[in-house]
């Protein structure tokens, strides 16, 4: 988290002098990558570890767009012969506030995908399910079509096994990320 941190405030001070000066037009297609620090709160636990992805979206106006986000997590449990790792994949109207040219600040509300696969000497156990996430984050202008993001994304499901007649999981991933999009 501190690297992570570290990195988040060495790329927006490198940018700080190009950002008063970029003005973007928030209408079109967008497709970014970002990293990020991953929490998933087990019903043994919580586990953190990092995460990265992919998201992109449209934007209908400069209030209004749908998004979609995937990412995927290092070995956020790493027991011995057992680790885990987690993706979640999710799609969701977002809201925008412009502040002016260069800062905005979003929300989005949503329906997500996750999985769970823990990899083990023993066949690997896999948890999927279906449910809700919510994001919010601030989004700041480098130039007219690269934009830094610094963001927020909270998943909330009930994941099932198929594998050795398993209980179903509650789970709740979090995850802190900086990224950086393209607008077409």
């Amino acid at each position: 988290m501190k690297k992570l941190s570290i990195m988040a405030l060495a790329v927006l001070g490198l940018t700080a002098s190009n950002i008063a000066l970029a003005e973007t037009d928030r209408v079109g297609a967008y497709a970014g990558g970002q990293i990020g620090a991953f929490s998933a709160d087990l019903e043994g636990g919580s586990e953190s570890g990092q995460s990265f992805g992919a998201y992109g979206g449209y934007n209908f106006n400069e209030w209004f767009g749908l998004e979609g986000a995937l990412y995927l997590t290092n070995d956020f449990i790493d027991e011995g012969e057992a680790t885990a790792n987690a993706l979640s994949f999710s799609a969701a109207p977002k809201f925008t506030w412009v502040i002016n040219d260069t800062f905005s600040l979003y929300g989005k509300v949503g329906v997500a995908s996750a999985a769970i696969v823990i990899e083990s000497a023993l066949p690997d156990i896999e948890y999927t399910g279906i449910g809700l996430t919510y994001g919010a984050g601030i989004n700041a202008a480098i130039t007219e079509k690269l934009t830094v993001r610094l963001g927020y994304d909270f998943l909330s499901a009930t994941l099932e096994s198929d594998d050795f007649d398993l209980p179903d999981a509650d789970v709740e991933f979090s995850n802190v990320t900086l990224g950086m999009h393209y607008q077409f």
